[in-house]
């Protein structure tokens, strides 16, 4: 345990005069005992540790811990209920389940809750608190320990009933180890055993699998043109039922009351709405939509919220302490035209990206949706997306402050969290956000700067000079910049310019200098190997861009072309070697890192698309010498690959040489799209191959994209693939592979009348054995060009098959495509690489 030294100032509330002075240790003994229950569970036992543990790393002294749950002689700290707990000292049945309190009475101290997470929540806030200990991060790294005068600790310590001003507070993706789990007990960012009404998210599928009414009532599944549409399998979960049918919605009546009779705890059901793809077009269901159109729109409010009141309204009949949650987002965020009210027991998590309020009336926008659908759901919660697995900075916990704060004067009651952050970058407004949930009344410039100043010392005006940049840094507009950064490695690259990140390197070696202790200097390092980890993609797309759109049109430009690939190469394999180095760290950004890897969260596999515009100016070069200077092609290309053999690119000329040079063979299907004849075969889980060229199937996000053909649209005349109106649309055709096969990938593409932020895709993804995609979405090669090229374009991507791949799809696409916009794919070519 590492402590910093410090006076001890010890106080739980402003009103000092109302506290009892409390003795803990004296004379370098202990003056007071833990007493837990005899039959103590998990958290009980954690809390008395934890108590026992921060009292001997501030004075020196250990506590001793009864686990017989007995009357002590003397100072008592009671953790759970004991033998004497009165009921006055536990929260009261009327009060939200996760309230917990600390009673001091008779000289000794009573730490309760009614369940045994709040229980602990009153232990923890005792040592923050009280003792004055703080867990900014997950790891001894990260906590802060008072010192206190050896042998001597006393304390003034108030009673305390507290309900979390924000409850439920449920967190997504921030419990990658123990340390992790642990923080998150500690600072109350979990769920208690029992919450007020928490389901909310689909779950619709589960009340009407396939394997029981599949054959026998397909009239319950949506009808999709002509056909009703019977999901593949029980786990397929993005569907609606026939919502307007009578025997559905009966259907779900009985399993939901079945469900709450069964589970008596269980205060809510879930009819909740995600990211939907099969959705009926039944003339019934239809009827409930305000415009014949809505379903081709998406826009179908009217008909969810007419669904969830029809059940709950039923519900509410036989169980009228019972609640239907649903999830206010996407396609049912916006207001319905004909449903005024939600019923009473009736909640909503209502989704917004506080992240993105620095585009131009955002913010206001989501204000005025969220006031109108308090007015309209009585018990309305909030859900956000703090992180999306962005390794690049993205900081604004003023924003988050003023969310919360804002939700909280409507009365708004819990959160959902997708955090999924990067701690390197984002610790001190992650912590914010922790304290902030609990009392939405705390100021969250003092929660900063407690935390600079405690985790930085004399370096700590620096450190708050160096996030204030990334929080400056994140809210400033930059062309091409959406701000979706999930999954998505060029919107990370736009997160912060390289400008910002050398003015963040010149900050962070400022406060390197400036460190008094080498515990000061191993944090301040650890955020500088988190700034240079993202630091990559962003530095790589300037040069990208540049190349990209570099004309090769004679053999000074092809040698720019490939001089620019040399200098791609060359960052690509640092970059290479430090990803791999940081993957390994044992500090907080190796376990970051660990832990979106493990959700497959991290973009790396996109690197592609950061780095791919010097590979294609590369092989615009290579075609040119090939074309024009046959003999001169292999000498020339030498320099790129002596730049960085072990990175992608130059990796990629090197087999795009072997490729020219040794009349390789194209493992895709009608290639060229030159064979137009119908498509029979049978479509896999959501894919279609219904009008699909031949060998290939197609995907569309929400059923929305027009995937064909178009004759005398390619490359020299011919056909083309062609994707119009999409939010995000793909072809599709696989190929069995093996673990440690290398292959090429190459492809051309044009687009038409697009805007800029349009992107024609080509990427990579991998099934596992049985069919489902791989769980390593990072290792899944994406490249793309924006929507305003003009001309023809290679993109080109090389893989090596990992661990548990059993069949490469390739997938070229487009996404952001709108009005006559059309994206076209031509020469698509899988090569096998020697080993």
């Amino acid at each position: 345990m590492r402590i910093i030294a410090c006076a001890l100032v010890i106080v739980l509330a402003a009103s000092i005069g109302l506290a009892d002075h409390i003795t803990l240790a004296t004379g370098g003994k202990p003056a007071a005992t833990i007493v837990i229950p005899a039959q103590a569970n998990d958290k009980e036992r954690l809390a008395a540790e934890d108590l026992k543990h921060y009292v001997q790393a501030i004075c020196g002294v250990e506590l001793p811990i009864n686990a017989d749950g007995r009357a002590v002689t003397g100072t008592g700290l009671y953790v759970g209920n004991c033998e004497p707990t009165q009921d006055g000292d536990i929260p009261g049945g009327d009060l939200n389940p996760e309230t917990y309190a600390i009673t001091v009475r008779d000289g000794s101290i009573f730490f309760n809750g009614r369940y045994p997470t709040p229980t602990h929540f009153a232990v923890s806030t005792f040592i923050q608190d009280t003792l004055g200990v703080r867990w900014f991060a997950p790891g001894d790294e990260w906590e802060w320990v008072p010192e206190g005068a050896a042998g001597e600790l006393s304390v003034e310590a108030e009673s305390l009933t507290w309900t979390p001003t924000t409850s439920p507070r449920i967190w997504s993706g921030h419990q990658w180890t123990d340390d992790w789990k642990t923080w998150s007990l500690r600072n109350k960012s979990v769920v208690s055993e029992i919450v007020p009404r928490r389901q909310f998210q689909n779950r619709i599928h589960a009340v009407l699998p396939p394997s029981k009414y599949g054959e026998s009532h397909p009239e319950y599944y949506p009808l999709i043109g002509r056909k009703r549409w019977v999901p593949p399998d029980d786990g397929f979960r993005y569907w609606r039922p026939c919502e307007s049918n009578p025997e559905v919605q009966q259907v779900i009546l009985d399993y939901i009351r079945a469900y709450f009779d069964a589970n008596p705890t269980a205060d809510s059901f879930s009819l909740g709405m995600d990211d939907i793809s099969h959705l009926c077009g039944c003339e019934n269901c239809r009827a409930w939509d305000p415009s014949p159109d809505s379903l081709e729109k998406r826009e179908l409010s009217d008909r969810h919220y007419r669904f969830v009141n029809l059940i709950a309204g039923e519900i509410a009949k036989t169980h009228p302490d019972r609640y239907i949650g649903t999830l206010i987002y996407n396609i049912a965020r916006n207001l319905p035209q004909n449903v005024d009210m939600l019923e009473p027991n009736v909640f909503g998590f209502i989704t917004e990206t506080s992240a993105l309020w620095w585009q131009e009336g955002r913010k206001q926008a989501d204000h005025d949706l969220t006031r109108e659908w308090a007015k309209r759901c009585r018990h309305l919660s909030r859900y956000d997306y703090y992180g999306m697995g962005t390794m690049t900075p993205r900081v604004y916990p003023h924003a988050i402050d003023e969310q919360i704060k804002f939700d909280k004067s409507l009365g708004v009651e819990g959160m959902y969290i997708e955090v999924y952050t990067f701690l390197p970058n984002t610790a001190p407004m992650i912590y914010a956000t922790a304290r902030l949930q609990v009392d939405h009344t705390l100021d969250v410039d003092e929660l900063l700067w407690d935390f600079y100043a405690k985790m930085y010392g004399p370096s700590a005006r620096t450190m708050k000079d160096y996030y204030d940049l990334l929080e400056r840094s994140w809210n400033t507009p930059r062309e091409g910049r959406t701000g979706w950064v999930h999954r998505n490695l060029t919107m990370q690259a736009l997160a912060m310019s390289p400008e910002d990140i050398d003015a963040g390197f010149v900050l962070l070696n400022r406060a390197l200098a400036e460190a008094d202790s080498e515990l000061v200097r191993d944090r301040i390092k650890t955020v500088r190997a988190g700034l240079r980890y993202g630091s990559f993609p962003i530095k790589a797309y300037g040069l990208s861009q540049e190349l990209g759109r570099l004309a090769v049109r004679d053999e000074a430009s092809a040698r720019r072309a490939l001089e620019g690939a040399a200098e791609m190469g060359r960052l690509a394999s640092d970059r290479v070697r430090f990803w791999e180095a940081a993957l390994r760290r044992d500090d907080l950004l190796g376990a970051n890192l660990r832990g979106l890897t493990e959700m497959g969260y991290l973009a790396g596999g996109q690197s592609a698309t950061v780095e791919g515009g010097a590979w294609t100016a590369a092989v615009k070069a290579l075609m040119w010498y090939s074309e024009n200077a046959p003999d001169r092609l292999r000498a020339v290309t030498q320099d790129v690959i002596d730049s960085g053999r072990e990175n992608e690119g130059s990796r990629l000329v090197s087999d795009w040489v072997w490729v020219l040079q040794n009349d390789a063979q194209n493992l895709l299907a009608n290639s060229d799209f030159e064979d137009t004849g119908e498509n029979t075969e049978r479509a896999e889980r959501d894919w279609a191959t219904e009008g699909a060229p031949k060998g290939w199937s197609t995907w569309a996000s929400g059923g929305r994209g027009v995937l064909g053909l178009a004759a005398a649209m390619g490359r020299a005349g011919s056909t083309a693939a062609t994707i119009r109106d999409t939010g995000n649309a793909c072809f599709l055709q696989g190929v069995p592979v093996k673990p440690g096969e290398r292959y090429l990938l190459t492809g051309w593409v044009r687009a038409v009348n697009a805007e800029a932020s349009a992107k024609v895709t080509l990427s990579i993804r991998y099934n596992k054995e049985g069919g489902g995609w791989h769980p390593r979405q990072d290792l899944e090669p994406r490249t793309a060009v924006d929507g305003d090229i003009g001309d023809w374009e290679p993109l080109v991507l090389t893989v090596t098959i990992p661990e548990g791949a059993v069949r490469l799809i390739v997938m070229p696409g487009a996404n952001g495509l709108n009005g006559d916009a059309v994206a076209l794919h031509d020469d698509i070519a899988l090569y096998r690489l020697p080993e």
